[in-house]
């Protein structure tokens, strides 16, 4: 006997085919609602509020769609093959014509799963032109935004983070600095050597001899195997950020010296190794040190 639920009213459509699929639509509501509140709990603080409620609106729009696509064709028997072949042509000119759009999405998310970079990290992102050194100003589902040392904003496209090269100062903990200077022929590069250590050593921006505080961050900085002692490992440490003072070229009346300083504050590069070479040159000429043109 066919009941009020299974007789016909629209086509062959039923008010049973009517009430499951309203049940699908709102159990499909209430994933969506819920997939949305855990994204935007994960991303929020990763890639900022703006661009975790695009990725959540994202995930929101497909489960509905998933849902009304097979709910129609299930319960309203309407036929989708049409509809899905006309989508498709439709899909395939959108992909073209939004492929860097939906590569930079995809970008953004890897960016927050993977944390190549933070909010707040000193990198430098490769390519032509460098942005040189910056400050992770916002992460957002389709860029990044970097603040420069001068103050100037650069945006990205996140595909270049994911495909280029990133230059993490912050999470490296430390970069070097280098200089080249002239010295005369027959300068005592022993003597040269002993007042680059020592004007160093008086800098507290240079490492390894800083702050109590930066010396007790240094170590983590290092992977350490388990069969090396730590007190061992520490020592090494500060052995491999000593200055370095290298011949890097003789010519007849010059030897071109490379000297290389390790900081912390990469942000600061430039005022540290002014101050550092200002106070160089002062030793050099209270202790006879010859300097030559480049």
């Amino acid at each position: 006997m066919v009941t009020w639920l299974e007789e016909p009213i629209m086509g062959s459509i039923t008010p049973l085919d009517i009430i499951l699929f309203v049940l699908v639509m709102g159990i499909a509501m209430i994933a969506a609602r819920a997939v949305t509140s855990l994204v935007r709990r994960y991303l929020d603080d990763t890639v900022g509020k703006r661009s975790s409620k695009g990725v959540a609106r994202l995930l929101q729009y497909a489960i509905l769609g998933i849902a009304f696509l097979g709910a129609t064709g299930t319960f309203l028997h309407i036929d989708l093959n049409a509809v899905l072949l006309s989508l498709g042509i439709v899909g395939i000119a959108v992909a073209f014509a939004t492929q860097q759009i939906i590569q930079n999405a995809v970008s953004g998310i890897l960016i927050s799963i993977t944390k190549p970079i933070q909010l707040e990290d000193w990198v430098e992102v490769g390519g032509i032109p460098s942005t040189g050194i910056c400050r992770v100003r916002d992460i957002r589902l389709l860029s990044t935004e970097l603040r420069e040392k001068e103050g100037r904003i650069t945006i990205i496209p996140n595909s270049q983070i994911i495909n280029g090269k990133v230059i993490n100062y912050t999470r490296s903990g430390f970069t070097a600095l280098v200089k080249d200077v002239w010295v005369g022929p027959v300068t005592d590069l022993e003597k040269v050597r002993r007042i680059v250590l020592e004007v160093a050593d008086e800098d507290p921006c240079i490492l390894p001899d800083v702050s109590k505080c930066e010396r007790v961050r240094l170590p983590s900085l290092f992977d350490r195997t388990i069969i090396v002692p730590q007190h061992e490992h520490e020592q090494a440490i500060e052995e491999s950020l000593v200055p370095i003072v290298n011949v890097a070229d003789i010519q007849g009346s010059r030897v071109k010296l490379n000297i290389k300083v390790y900081v912390r504050d990469v942000q600061r590069n430039d005022e540290i190794m002014s101050g550092f070479l200002e106070a160089l040159k002062v030793r050099f000429e209270a202790e006879g040190i010859e300097l030559r043109d480049p």
